[in-house]
């Protein structure tokens, strides 16, 4: 979603949702959706969904990014192997879990029951269409929550074919879509009371959602994406490390959350590193890399002409190591690496880049380079090629991030067993497995004690009886 959430004066206007909002909740209320079969049927729902649609969203998301279809099968994979893991472990999650008492509530007992929070809204975004918001979607219901789905409107062809597929696999009361650009998003957000709300999208927009959360006190899940640095140390592999670097950078056109940002080398491997990625660019995308079919195109029009215009300006100051071309018709920029010397101000070092484009900054050691991740804001990932365990330790230690991965990029992503999320700027909350179950649910404490024993010590009148309440209490 890239057009701001902006308040909208209160009109007269029926509601967009075309069942209220308060029935999806009442079913959830009144107890319909606890059951384990229940939550069971409405992943077969989804299941099915994704199995007699499968070449339909291959063919819509060619359609909105020029996705390849491997790619698009990437994204299909991810949403089927969540799916079977989340079946394989829901009665697990959803069992009250023992906790122990102190002694002076003894013979009592403890819990924690997991349990759904009503009617979930889900603004997915257009990089990944039916990825995130399928694949909230899925958490949700197997936490027993009903949901309104908002897709983004710069992947048209994914939305409306979202809209259509869920209206004919789940009844209204369940799973409800909302197609619409911007003020459709403003709308539900300040004309209804959910939840929960997840949202998938930039920094300044996640901004604004929270704020109209707020006004309902309504809880948020965000995830932001941000620069993801990749640190390469002397002793990496430069073909394996150049071949994964430019395949995660270059992925759907680059225009993925967990993606390479831009890459910092120390001294000792640059040099193999800038040979390396000239090599694996051919070996993946050719000798004319905005002829392949594996490569993707920028979303619209807009967003191509500023990288375009980026990639001018770095032509032009003599910073283009390898690629830069690009064609304005079929909105492709070839896998480009481009020196980067001053970050603070270099144009292509502002932002998420979102292109396939991969700045390359030199680095004295590694301690620098921590120096650099530090002074920008916490990112959604973080990548480490080379080094021993001490190197990755101090890593681990010296930054703070969404996720670390050693010697592999954006792979994280598809790891049911392995929360998603960001941190700071990048986001806040996850999902992704248990996380994701848990970020749908309610953790309820239930204590149950029995009539019998009653000892009067905690009852007036007090005189006398502090010394035994200290003891007893710790």
């Amino acid at each position: 979603m890239t057009t701001p959430v902006t308040p909208t004066s209160p009109d007269t206007s029926p509601s967009i949702v075309p069942l209220p909002v308060a029935a999806m909740r009442e079913l959830v209320g009144g107890g319909a959706t606890r059951p384990l079969d229940w939550r069971l049927e409405q992943l077969q729902r989804l299941d099915h969904l994704l199995e007699s649609a499968a070449q339909r969203m291959v063919e819509a998301l060619a359609s909105d990014l020029g996705r390849p279809e491997v790619e698009a099968s990437f994204e299909l994979a991810a949403l089927r192997q969540e799916l079977r893991h989340t079946r394989r472990h829901l009665a697990g999650w959803m069992r009250p879990r023992r906790r122990s008492l102190p002694l002076w509530a003894w013979p009592g007992q403890g819990a924690v029951r997991a349990e759904p929070l009503g009617c979930v809204l889900i603004i997915g975004a257009w990089n990944y269409p039916f990825d995130l918001c399928l694949h909230p979607l899925l958490h949700a219901l197997a936490a027993g929550n009903t949901a309104v789905l908002k897709p983004s409107e710069q992947s048209p062809a994914s939305a409306a074919l979202l809209a259509k597929l869920l209206a004919s696999h789940f009844p209204p009361e369940v799973v409800q879509v909302v197609c619409g650009d911007g003020a459709v998003a403003s709308r539900l957000l300040e004309e209804e009371r959910f939840d929960h709300i997840l949202y998938t999208g930039g920094e300044r927009v996640g901004r604004l959602v929270m704020a109209a959360a707020a006004r309902h006190l309504t809880p948020v899940t965000l995830e932001l994406g941000g620069r993801n640095p990749a640190i390469v140390l002397d002793g990496a592999d430069p073909a394996i490390t150049a071949r994964r670097l430019l395949w995660g950078r270059c992925l759907n056109a680059g225009q993925t959350c967990l993606a390479p940002n831009h890459v910092l080398v120390m001294p000792g491997v640059r040099d193999a590193l800038v040979a390396a990625f000239a090599e694996q660019g051919r070996a993946l995308y050719g000798q004319d890399p905005l002829a392949s079919p594996d490569l993707g195109r920028i979303v619209n029009a807009d967003r191509f002409e500023r990288l375009a215009g980026h990639l001018a300006q770095a032509r032009d100051r003599g910073q283009v190591l390898l690629g830069g071309r690009c064609d304005g018709a079929m909105r492709k920029i070839e896998p480009t690496l481009v020196a980067v010397e001053e970050p603070q101000i270099d144009p292509l070092m502002q932002e998420e880049l979102f292109a396939p484009i991969l700045p390359l900054l030199s680095v004295g050691n590694l301690e620098e380079a921590l120096a650099l991740v530090r002074r920008s804001p916490k990112p959604l990932a973080l990548y480490l090629f080379g080094g021993g365990r001490g190197e990755r330790e101090r890593v681990l230690a010296g930054t703070s991030s969404g996720s670390v991965v050693v010697n592999d990029v954006v792979v994280q992503g598809g790891m049911a067993n392995l929360p998603f999320g960001g941190i700071g700027p990048s986001g806040m909350g996850g999902y992704h497995g248990e996380a994701g179950f848990l970020t749908f649910s309610h953790q309820r404490a239930v204590l149950s004690r029995p009539l019998w024993p009653d000892p009067p010590v905690r009852f007036p009148p007090y005189a006398g009886k502090l010394g035994l309440i200290r003891r007893l209490m710790g």
